[in-house]
């Protein structure tokens, strides 16, 4: 008996905030879709030696035409991401700067493969949820 009576006291302590949070991340007009390209990227880089980039993508857009457009066009989107990616040098892929800066250049070459097929290109930002190099 007494453990259910801590179980509803605890329920009604956690409910309010509960409700709340969810409240709080509807927010109206707020059309943020986060687009995942899908499978990884797995590439060669410039090197000394042999070494290799894997990298998972998701971009941040804003509204779901662009969304759309980037469903349309991700085999070219994902091409030259490749190309941007093998391109890299082994010494600016392990420093802080220089992963911004490749995070700068593919935001560069995602909003100009849109503009290229005339679609909408409002992509916010290049969010790189995992980033490997060997």
């Amino acid at each position: 008996m007494k453990l259910i009576r801590n179980m509803v006291i605890l329920v009604s302590i956690l409910a309010p905030p509960l409700a709340l949070g969810e409240e709080e991340t509807a927010v109206p007009g707020n059309d943020t879709v986060y687009v995942e390209l899908k499978p990884s990227f797995v590439t060669n880089y410039q090197a000394r030696r042999m070494g290799y980039l894997k990298a998972d993508v998701t971009l941040q857009v804003k509204g779901e035409q662009t969304a759309e457009a980037v469903s349309r066009h991700r085999q070219s989107i994902r091409h030259q991401l490749v190309m941007l990616f093998s391109r890299q040098q082994q010494d600016s892929l392990n420093t802080l700067e220089g992963k911004q800066m490749l995070k700068e250049a593919a935001l560069t070459e995602v909003v100009q493969a849109l503009e290229v097929e005339g679609e909408p290109a409002q992509v916010e930002d290049i969010l790189f949820t995992s980033f490997i190099v060997d």
